[in-house]
Order: structure tokens, then C-alpha cells, then sequence
């Protein structure tokens, strides 16, 4: 579908923005109750139950499953309605253009370890801020309840659970995730402020504390920056998902190779590296990106 004039995009910046978080809040509601709904019938389990019951080890792919639906709806159905009835080709506005050249995929692949390292790095350096005995309570707990979700959601004893795992907790969040940060929520930002750096910090800022893990929040924010330059250097959606899928995989890979060992399961968990990495992280994840503009659409 190819909408006129008369589509949203014809509205001022704050008001796409406010309808779009209104469809996304109302998705969000939605994908919760459908994806819980679905799995406590398949479980036999009362509604109110689920939130324990998900954290179960031997529910593992039902906590998965759950998890990948409700984003799917929630990211996903916001990111298609706003391009659907927007200016323009509905699959364009999304970003599914095709990728410049080879050159630029292998630039991602590597931006994708480079950031592992910036993010690890920045995950050791938020631990080093004082806070507050308040705060640092109050974000341990946090932490605490993110990781219990993880490890519930990654508890795998086969290559099957493996690759079921893949998808649900790697490939589907990396797809719809992308088309809700990147494509719709960075593209309406831009419009608005015609600045492509506040386009892309404030929406990373956004894509970071959506995950509600304080001692996650620079390295995610780091994340989103850097998926924000590649999109917005190649044009193309298949990139920011390739690199997200590649942070994902390697998280859930690695848990799966040392399922076995707590202590190696609670290092991957963390994966925090020493905090002097990010000063090296930055230069080489820099440098990347400055290639990746040469190469860009």
C-alpha cells in the first residue's frame, strides 16, 4: 500500500509520536494478555499463575514462546500501523531496502564483537558508580528479577532447545525490535528534529531503559547508538537486525556451552569485562562506523 498526503506523516513530530505511543501501549496490554492467555491454556494453569510459572526451568520454551509473541505484538504491530498508513511505500518506511554491498555486512559482523566489548566493558564501569544505599537496593533488585527472567527463558538441554532459543529469544526480538527502535521510533525522531545524533541518542536512551536493568543501561544505550548510525548510514533495516541478531545469538550460544558450569553461567550472565576495554572499544567501534559511512547508501 502506498498512502498520500492525507497519512500521518502529514502530522507534526509530537503528535506521530504520541499516536504511536498510544498504538504501543495498547499493543503492549494486548501482547501480554494474548501471549499469556495462549501459554496458560497450553499449560493447563490459571492466568494468574503464569508469572511464576514462567520462571519454572521446566518451562523454559513456554517462557520463551510467551516472551517472543508478546514482542512480536508489541513491537512489531506499532512499528507495521504507523508505516502502513504513512507517506510512501509501507515496506520502505520500515527500512527493507536492499543492502549497499557485501563490504557493509562484514563491517557489521565486526561492529557486532566490537560491541560486545564496549557493551562487557561498560557493564564493569556502571558497577563502579556510587549510588545511594536507596538506589543501589533498588537496582540490585532490578537486576536480580531481569537475570531470574534470563536464565528462566535460556534454559536449554539439547541443540533443539538450542535452536528454539535462536529464534525466540535472538532472532524474533532482533527483528521486531529493530522495526519498533530504528525504523518507526529513530525515523519519527529524525523528522522531528531533523538532527540525526538526538534522533539516534534518544532513542537509544528509550531502547535501553525499555529493558528495565539499570546496571544494563550504558551498555544497552551503547547498543542502540551504534544500531541507530548503522541504519541511519545504510538505509537499510537488514543491518541493525543482522548486528542485533549476532548480540543476541552469541549471548544465548554461550549460555548453552556452559549450561553446566553455575559459575560460567553467572560470568555470561554479567558479561562484564574489565572497565579500561571501553576506552579501546569506543576508538575501534569509531572507526567502524567511520567505514561503514564511506560504504553507506
Amino acid at each position: 500500500m502506498e498512502s498520500g498526503s492525507n497519512s500521518i506523516f502529514a502530522m507534526s513530530g509530537p503528535m506521530r509520536l504520541a499516536l504511536f505511543m498510544a498504538i504501543t501501549g495498547i499493543c503492549m496490554i494486548a501482547g501480554a494478555f494474548i501471549s499469556f492467555s495462549i501459554v496458560a491454556a497450553l499449560l493447563n494453569v490459571r492466568f494468574a499463575e503464569m508469572q511464576t510459572i514462567l520462571l519454572l526451568p521446566e518451562h523454559a520454551q513456554m517462557a520463551q514462546l510467551a516472551n517472543a509473541l508478546a514482542s512480536v505484538i508489541a513491537f512489531g504491530l506499532p512499528s507495521i500501523a504507523i508505516a502502513f498508513f504513512a507517506k510512501g511505500y509501507w515496506l520502505r518506511n520500515l527500512g527493507f531496502n536492499g543492502i549497499g554491498n557485501t563490504t557493509q555486512v562484514g563491517l557489521v559482523i565486526v561492529l557486532a564483537i566490537a560491541g560486545l566489548f564496549l557493551s562487557g566493558s561498560l557493564g564493569d564501569l556502571t558497577e563502579k558508580i556510587p549510588l545511594p544505599s536507596s538506589l543501589e537496593s533498588w537496582a540490585k533488585g532490578m537486576e536480580d528479577q531481569y537475570k531470574k527472567a534470563l536464565l528462566a527463558m535460556t534454559q536449554m538441554k539439547s541443540f533443539l532447545d538450542l535452536f528454539f532459543a535462536l529464534v525466540t529469544v535472538a532472532l524474533l526480538p532482533a527483528i521486531v525490535e529493530e522495526l519498533f527502535f530504528r525504523a518507526s521510533l529513530q525515523s519519527i525522531f529524525m523528522d522531528w528534529f531533523g538532527k540525526p545524533y538526538w534522533a539516534i541518542v534518544i532513542t537509544a536512551i528509550i531502547f535501553s531503559a525499555i529493558h528495565f536493568s539499570y546496571y544494563g543501561f550504558l551498555s544497552r544505550m551503547s547498543l542502540g547508538i551504534v544500531l541507530g548510525y548503522i541504519y541511519y548510514y545504510t538505509k537499510t533495516i537488514w543491518l541493525p537486525m543482522l548486528m542485533h541478531f549476532i548480540n543476541n545469538a552469541i549471548g544465548v550460544t554461550t549460555l548453552y556451552f556452559v549450561r553446566d558450569n553455575p559459575q560460567k553461567v553467572e560470568a555470561v550472565v554479567n558479561g562484564n569485562l574489565t572497565y579500561y576495554w571501553v576506552f579501546i572499544a569506543i576508538i575501534v567501534v569509531y572507526l567502524l562506523l567511520k567505514k561503514l559511512k564511506e560504504y553507506g547508501a
